[in-house]
C-alpha cells in the first residue's frame, strides 16, 4: 500500500512538473462535426478564419491538426458544393489526418471518395471496408503514422456501427473497433516502432469508454459524433470532445515518457468573435460565401403563415412544414401516401410568414437525399409508421411526418405496439392491400430502422428521382402563397 501511494504521487508530481515547466513532445488541435465554415450563434462563435488565426498563434512546428468526423454535410452549402468547401478550408488550415464521420456518406461514397481525393491530407478509416477490397472504404487508409519531433505517432480511425445512418453503398461493411482497435494499436507499436496511439472515432461516448477499457494499447481517444464538448478518463485514458463547427476547440500538450503511458494535458479553447480573421481564410470563406448567396438569394414563394422546423415538433408531433414536405413527395410522385422522416429536417427554426427563398428550403433539407416512390403492403406500411414512432419520447429522426395519410398511436405503450388506427385517403387501412409510397432515398435503403423499404418494388427509383429540396421548391413555387396547417394527421391517445 506505501509502495502505491508513493508511486501516484510520483506519477502526480511529475504531472505537475511537466505542466509547469518542460516543453511537450508535441501538441494536438482537435475539432469535431465541422460542416460550417463561416461563424455560427449569429457570428458570435466558430468561423474557419478565426481557427486558421489560432492555429498561427499556437503552431510551433510541432503540432498535429485532426478532425472527428462530419465535414462534407449537411449544412447549406453543402446542397450546393457537397462539402467541397470543408475540403478546401482544411487544405488551407494544414490539417493533417481525419477519420469518416456518417455524413461523409451523405451525397454518396462517390462523392465521398472525390473529396478525399481532393484532400491533403489522409482519411482513416480502420473499421469501415469496402467488402470488393477489403480497403477502407472511399479511398480513405487504415492507419497514419505521424514523425513529429523525432517521434513516430500513430493514428487509427474508428466509427460506429452507423451504416443504417448513411448512404455508404451496398459495399460498405462495418468491423468491430474494438477487435480493429486491439489488432492495429498493438500491431503499430511492435511492428512499426510507434510510441504513442491514438484514436480517432467518430461514434457514441459510450463506445469511446468500451474502447478506453478494452484497448489500454491505444493511448488518446480524440472522439467526434456527439457534437458536445466532454471529457472523461477511463483506464487511464483521455476521451476528448470538442463542440460542434468549431464552437470550440480541444488543445492538447502530449509529453512522452520512457515506460509511462503519455501524459496528455488538455486545454479547450472556445473560438469566439474576440479572435481575428486570418485574411487568407477569410477570403476563401467569402468566395464560397458569395458563390452560394449568388445561387440561393432568390425568392421562390411566399408562406402566410409561420413554418414550423424546429427540432422538438418535427421530431415528436405533426408540424406544418413538416405536412408541407410530405406533400409535395406526393404530390411529385402521385403516390397514395408520403412519409417523410423527421430528422431530414433540420435548423431548428421557424420560417415565416413572408418571403421563402432556396436558401430556407436547402437549410431545412441540407442532405441531398431524392424523392422516390414503392409498393407496400398495408401490413407494411403500418410497420413503417410504428417505427416512426418507436423511440419518439427519445425524439428520433425516425419520427414521421405525413401525407395521405392519417393514424392514432399510443407514446406510453410498448415500441412496436404502438399504433392505434390508421386511415389511408379517409380509408381504414387495408394490410393486404398495395400503396404506393413516397419517401426518401435514405429510407428507401434502411435509413432511420425503415428496413421494411428497402427491398420493396420501385415505381420512382433512385436512378430517376429528383432532389428532394428541388421537389419542395417546386412545388412552393406552384402554391405559393402557402399557408399549410397542423389538422390532425398524427393523433395520440393516452
Amino acid at each position: 500500500m506505501k509502495l502505491f501511494k508513493k508511486t501516484l504521487l510520483f506519477i502526480a508530481v511529475l504531472a505537475f512538473g511537466l505542466a509547469v515547466a518542460a516543453k511537450p513532445s508535441f501538441t494536438i488541435l482537435h475539432s469535431i462535426d465541422v460542416t460550417e465554415i463561416q461563424p455560427v450563434h449569429h457570428g458570435k462563435l466558430g468561423g474557419a478564419a478565426r481557427v486558421a488565426t489560432l492555429v498561427k498563434q499556437l503552431d510551433d512546428g510541432n503540432m498535429i491538426l485532426t478532425f472527428g468526423g462530419d465535414a462534407f454535410s449537411p449544412s447549406i452549402m453543402s446542397s450546393i458544393f457537397k462539402g467541397k468547401q470543408v475540403v478546401d478550408v482544411f487544405n488551407h488550415l494544414g490539417m493533417d489526418v481525419a477519420v469518416f464521420g456518417n455524413h461523409e456518406f451523405d451525397f454518396g461514397p462517390e462523392v465521398a471518395e472525390q473529396r478525399v481525393k481532393e484532400s491533403n491530407f489522409p482519411w482513416v478509416a480502420s473499421n469501415l471496408i469496402d467488402k470488393r477490397t477489403g480497403e477502407p472504404l472511399a479511398g480513405a487508409v487504415r492507419y497514419v503514422i505521424k514523425e513529429v519531433n523525432g517521434h513516430k505517432i500513430g493514428f487509427i480511425g474508428l466509427v460506429g456501427n452507423w451504416l443504417d445512418l448513411t448512404s455508404a453503398g451496398p459495399n460498405a461493411e462495418y468491423l468491430d473497433y474494438v477487435t480493429v482497435a486491439r489488432d492495429l494499436a498493438t500491431m503499430l507499436k511492435k511492428e512499426k516502432g510507434v510510441e504513442m496511439v491514438i484514436a480517432l472515432t467518430h461514434m457514441d461516448m459510450a463506445d469511446d469508454e468500451n474502447l478506453a477499457a478494452k484497448v489500454p494499447q491505444v493511448d488518446l481517444i480524440l472522439g467526434g459524433h456527439d457534437h458536445s464538448g466532454m471529457f472523461k478518463v477511463v483506464n487511464g485514458t483521455l476521451i476528448f470532445k470538442a463542440k460542434s463547427d468549431w464552437r470550440d476547440v480541444g488543445y492538447l500538450k502530449v509529453y512522452l515518457i520512457p515506460g509511462l503511458k503519455p501524459v496528455v494535458f488538455l486545454d479547450v479553447i472556445p473560438i469566439t468573435n474576440k479572435i481575428p480573421d486570418d485574411p487568407e481564410m477569410a477570403k476563401l470563406v467569402n468566395k464560397y460565401a458569395q458563390a452560394l448567396d449568388k445561387e440561393l438569394l432568390v425568392p421562390i414563394g411566399e408562406t402566410k403563415v409561420p413554418l414550423d422546423a424546429r427540432r422538438k415538433t418535427v421530431r415528436t408531433m405533426e408540424s406544418n412544414f413538416g405536412d408541407l414536405i410530405a406533400d409535395a413527395m406526393r404530390d411529385y410522385t402521385h403516390a397514395d401516401a408520403a412519409i417523410a422522416n423527421g430528422g431530414g429536417i433540420r435548423t431548428d427554426s421557424i420560417y415565416g410568414p413572408g418571403q421563402l427563398t432556396r436558401k430556407d428550403i436547402l437549410a431545412v433539407l441540407p442532405f441531398g437525399n431524392s424523392v422516390i416512390s414503392v409498393k407496400v403492403s398495408g401490413c407494411d406500411l403500418k410497420a413503417a409508421l410504428e417505427n416512426g414512432v418507436s423511440k419518439v419520447e427519445r425524439v428520433k429522426g425516425r419520427f414521421p411526418q405525413v401525407s395521405g395519410i392519417t393514424f392514432t398511436y399510443n407514446p406510453k405503450a410498448e415500441p412496436g405496439k404502438r399504433i392505434v388506427e390508421v386511415k389511408v385517403d379517409g380509408k381504414p387501412l387495408d394490410c393486404n392491400k398495395t400503396y404506393v409510397v413516397a419517401i426518401n432515398d435514405y429510407m428507401g435503403h434502411g435509413g432511420d430502422g425503415y428496413t421494411m423499404f428497402k427491398n420493396a418494388p420501385r415505381v420512382i427509383s433512385e436512378r430517376d428521382a429528383h432532389l428532394l429540396a428541388n421537389v419542395v421548391i417546386d412545388y412552393i413555387q406552384k402554391h405559393s402563397p402557402v399557408a399549410p396547417k397542423v389538422e390532425g394527421r398524427i393523433k395520440t391517445v393516452q
